[in-house]
């Protein structure tokens, strides 16, 4: 069937000038000049079962329906293969099998692609976050897939899987130890997993969020291949998806943009909680791929180049799982404060993409609290003494989860008083962490010709002219801190020098 569906006259007329085959360990995909014929290998892996054209037709209806909801003009639908003579989706003829027939993307703008050339930038990554958090937004809740039983099942299924590949693909010890590393995380934080269900964070997800699935064609970015094999890979905490890409950039030796990535979607969907649970995701996710490696390179059809490539990516995979559970360098708090205006967000998001913090805003939290988009002005009531308290007791809520898990923090806020600047430091020391306070400040002119830019459009921030002089009576001048705990921006002058400098000061103070 495959060898007779290489024919360009296999395809409707026009026939396409060539056909080229890729086949994966569950698929031949079938590329023509503007399409992609995908069809369903007849293989039962355990969590994967295609043996029957039945069960083969129900999952391409289940690919398309389920893929449209992050690629809707891609998918274009389920087509038969038919047999009169030779195998055709062009001729007449009794159907013997199906595939998902695609509109073909341009691989040259695919996350793949763009990282391979250094062309994907902080921005590429921040867009894909955003679209991710509005689609786990929508997506319906599946709590009953967020239990502790089921995480130790996958993982258990993980290690099942890889065992008999010990020796060849994974040392026994590295085998062992991040087996005892994942089991240990499971039992320790039981009840963070508990509180993802409870936060209503277990999702009907992606289920295979990869470089090579993100393409970049249009400003929102378009994600395909999502899994419809299995509903227990793609219902799940939307933690273990954006794992799966993290991940990705971790095993391309680029962790900067794995840090970058989760500290976006964490911002664009006000789930912090994520840090708590999202290193057994990582680890867990690089042993997938080793194990999808393992597959292939154990595939009698597949080439002898190819099984090499495969047992050296499962090595690496194997290794990068162990170390995502390994003990990190404790990261700093850092809290970005000054007048309205003063430019402290622009500063905090540097200082994220330098140290691969996550920023954690008072005005995203804020406006959360208040069931309102980041976008829209909060309400008068929102901006009351007690409602304050509330949002910067969630800030520091959220800080705390995030140092917990090994990594800095930055909190972004005015921290006009001293008492609140006391509260971020004692926190800090409460969790044995360096702290530095980074005043961000500008002259008047450049002070108010921001707001009056800001309030021409949408924005996070909901200051004006009459919010800042109202923060200028109440600023309590920052002069308790030594050296050591200080640093002043002028963010009129150019800040790349300035947050190289305090990045540096920060990877010191991790040392």
């Amino acid at each position: 069937m495959i060898v007779d569906l290489q024919r360009p006259e296999a395809y409707p007329p026009p026939p396409p000038s060539r056909v080229e085959l890729v086949t994966t360990h569950i698929s031949w995909v079938l590329l023509t000049d503007h399409e992609a014929w995908k069809l369903k290998r007849p293989v039962d892996y355990g969590f994967l079962d295609y043996t029957t054209p039945e069960l083969r037709r129900f999952f391409c209806h289940e690919e398309v329906r389920l893929n449209r909801r992050l690629a809707p003009d891609v998918y274009l639908g389920v087509v038969p293969v038919r047999k009169s003579g030779a195998h055709s989706f062009a001729a007449d003829g009794p159907i013997v099998d199906y595939a998902v027939r695609m509109r073909r993307l341009s691989e040259s703008v695919s996350a793949e692609a763009l990282l391979r050339r250094g062309a994907l930038t902080h921005d590429h990554v921040a867009r894909l976050a955003s679209t991710l958090a509005r689609f786990y937004e929508r997506s319906r809740e599946t709590p009953a897939f967020g239990s502790l039983e089921l995480a130790r099942r996958n993982m258990a299924e993980n290690f099942d899987q890889v065992r008999p590949c010990i020796g060849r693909f994974v040392p026994k010890a590295t085998f062992d130890d991040a087996e005892q590393r994942q089991t240990a995380f499971l039992e320790s934080r039981a009840a963070n997993f508990r509180e993802r269900v409870e936060r209503k964070r277990i999702r009907e997800g992606h289920g295979d969020l990869r470089l090579e699935h993100v393409y970049f064609e249009s400003p929102d970015p378009v994600i395909i291949d999502g899994i419809e094999f299995n509903e227990r890979f793609r219902m799940l905490d939307a933690a273990s998806d954006v794992a799966f890409l993290a991940m990705e950039f971790e095993a391309r030796s680029r962790p900067d943009l794995a840090a970058w990535f989760l500290t976006q979607f964490a911002s664009a969907s006000n789930d912090f909680d994520l840090y708590s649970v999202v290193d057994f995701y990582l680890a867990y996710r690089a042993w997938v791929r080793g194990k999808i490696a393992c597959f292939l390179a154990l595939d009698p059809a597949t080439p002898r180049e190819k099984v090499r490539r495969k047992e050296e990516e499962a090595r690496r995979l194997f290794e990068l799982g162990t170390r995502f559970l390994a003990d990190r360098a404790a990261g700093a708090l850092l809290v970005v404060g000054g007048l309205t205006g003063a430019g402290k967000s622009t500063v905090a998001e540097a200082l994220s993409i330098a140290t691969g913090y996550p920023v954690i805003s008072s005005d995203r939290t804020r406006k959360h609290l208040a069931g309102i988009p980041s976008m829209e002005r909060a309400p008068d009531e929102a901006y009351s003494p007690a409602f304050s308290r509330r949002t910067f007791e969630e800030l520091f809520r959220r800080a705390a989860v995030v140092m917990r898990s090994g990594r800095g923090v930055i909190l972004d806020a005015t921290f006009r008083s001293r008492e609140l600047r006391a509260r971020a430091r004692d926190l800090a020391a409460r969790l044995g962490r360096q702290f530095l306070f980074v005043e961000a400040k500008c002259d008047d002119a450049t002070l108010h010709g921001r707001l009056r830019a800001r309030s021409g459009g949408p924005s996070v921030s909901d200051a004006d002219v009459r919010i800042l002089e109202r923060v200028r009576r109440e600023f309590e001048p920052v002069a308790e801190f030594g050296e050591a705990e200080y640093a002043l921006v002028d963010t009129a002058q150019p800040l790349d020098g300035v947050v190289a400098a305090i990045a540096r000061r920060v990877r010191e103070l991790e040392s």
